[in-house]
C-alpha cells in the first residue's frame, strides 16, 4: 500500500524485542563512560550498532584493553545496573546542552536544535540547574535520539563477550544485557562446574572431557573475562592429560619394544634368519612400532621387516619396515613395502628405501 500525509494507521511493536534494544543501548551509554574511565580520555566513540540481540561498540584507542581493564569495565557497568540508576531523556536548546559539564557527543556528527540529551545517574532537570557541577563529569551524558530504558535496572546484567581490533587506532567490543548476558554467565558457571568435576577422571575419561569442554568454549556465549579464565583453570588439566598420555605412550612402546625382542629372536634361531620377517605387533601406535622396528634393526641388520599392529577400536592399523641395503639392491624397499601394505589394508603411506612407516584404514 501507500502512506500519504494526514493518514491514520496502528503501531505494532515487538515488546520482547524493543524492550531488549532500549536496555542494549543504555548500557552502550554507561559501557562508552566506563571505557573512558578505565582506558582514558582518549577513548572517543566511532561508531556503533544496537539491536534485540547485542551491542557493538568502536572506538579510537592506542592500546588493546587488559584482562583486569575488562573486568572494570563489566564491573561499573553491572554497578550502574546494581543501583538501578535513572535513566533520563529531554529535549533542551543546543547551546544549553553544550554547557553541561562531561556532555559527550560524537565528533564530526551534526545534531539539531534542540538537541535531545540522555544522562544516567541524574535528571537533565538536575543538570540543567547547576550545568557546571564537577560531579557530572562522572556521568553518562550524550546527545542521543534513541530508545532507552527507564532505569539501568531494567539492563538485569551486561557481559563484555570479546575486544579487538577493528583497524589501526580503532577497536571493537561486543556485549551483551538481560537474559542473554544472564545466560552467558550461567554457560560459564556450567563450564567450571564441569572442570572442577574433571580433576576426578582417569586419563581416558579427562582426556574426552578436555575435548568436549574446549569445544563447548568454542560454541557457547560467555563473557571474554570467563573465557579467559576458564582457559587458566583448564590448563593443569591439560598437563595432567598430557602426563597420563606420556606415561600410557612410555608403557605401550615397552610393550611393543617387548614383544619385538620375542619375535626377533625366534626368527634370529630360525634356519634362515635373513629371510623376510612380517609379524603382528599388538597394541602399539605408531611411535610404538617404530621403537619395535628400531629393535628388529638392532638384532636383525641383514634381514627385511616388516611389522603390522591393528586397532580395530579406531579403526586403523600401523604399519612400519625396515629393509637392509642389500635388500634394496635386490629391489625391496621399506617405502614401497609399507605402500603395498597400506593399500591392501585401504590405506596409505611411504617413506625411505631403508626405513618407512604407512597407516591402514582396515584392521580386518
Amino acid at each position: 500500500g501507500r502512506i500519504k500525509c494526514s493518514a491514520h494507521g496502528q503501531l505494532m511493536i515487538t515488546r520482547e524485542r524493543r524492550e531488549s534494544i532500549r536496555a542494549n543501548h543504555s548500557a552502550t551509554h554507561a559501557m562508552n563512560l566506563a571505557l573512558r574511565a578505565v582506558a582514558g580520555d582518549e577513548v572517543e566513540q566511532k561508531g556503533s550498532l544496537v539491536d534485540g540481540d547485542k551491542l557493538r561498540f568502536d572506538y579510537a584507542a592506542k592500546n588493546a584493553l587488559s584482562l583486569e581493564q575488562i573486568k572494570e569495565v563489566e564491573r561499573r557497568v553491572n554497578a550502574s545496573i546494581k543501583a538501578n540508576h535513572v535513566v533520563d531523556a529531554r529535549e533542551v536548546p543546543l547551546a544549553a546542552a553544550r554547557g553541561i559539564s562531561g556532555v559527550r557527543a560524537v565528533f564530526g556528527e551534526r545534531y539539531p536544535d534542540p538537541v535531545r540529551v540522555v544522562s544516567i545517574g541524574a535528571t537533565v532537570a538536575d543538570l540543567l540547574a547547576h550545568p557546571t557541577n564537577a560531579k557530572w563529569k562522572e556521568l553518562s551524558i550524550e546527545f542521543c535520539g534513541g530508545t532507552h530504558v527507564a532505569n539501568m535496572g531494567e539492563a538485569k546484567q551486561f557481559v563484555l563477550v570479546s575486544e579487538g581490533g577493528l583497524a589501526a587506532g580503532i577497536r571493537r567490543v561486543f556485549a551483551l544485557t538481560g537474559p542473554r548476558a544472564m545466560a552467558a554467565n550461567m554457560a560459564a558457571d556450567g563450564l567450571n562446574a564441569r572442570i572442577k568435576d574433571a580433576t576426578k577422571l582417569d586419563a581416558d575419561a579427562l582426556a574426552k572431557e578436555i575435548a568436549e569442554i574446549t569445544k563447548l568454549m568454542e560454541s557457547l556465549e560467555i563473557s571474554a573475562v570467563a573465557r579467559v579464565e576458564i582457559d587458566r583453570a583448564m590448563e593443569p588439566l591439560r598437563e595432567k592429560a598430557k602426563a597420563a598420555r606420556k606415561q600410557a605412550e612410555g608403557a605401550n612402546r615397552d610393550l611393543a619394544v617387548a614383544q619385538a625382542r620375542e619375535i626377533v629372536d625366534a626368527h634370529a634361531k630360525s634356519s634362515a634368519p635373513t629371510k623376510a620377517l612380517i609379524a603382528m605387533i599388538n597394541g602399539a601406535d605408531a611411535g610404538a612400532l617404530l621403537a619395535a622396528i628400531d629393535t628388529a634393526r638392532a638384532k636383525l641388520a641383514d634381514t627385511p621387516v616388516l611389522f603390522l599392529s591393528p586397532d580395530f577400536d579406531g579403526g586403523k592399523v600401523a604399519i612400519a619396515a625396515t629393509c637392509p641395503k642389500s635388500a634394496n639392491d635386490k629391489g625391496l624397499k621399506a617405502g614401497d613395502w609399507v605402500k603395498a601394505a597400506a593399500q591392501a589394508c585401504g590405506g596409505a603411506g611411504g617413506g625411505r628405501p631403508d626405513t618407512a612407516q604407512a597407516c591402514g584404514k582396515d584392521p580386518s
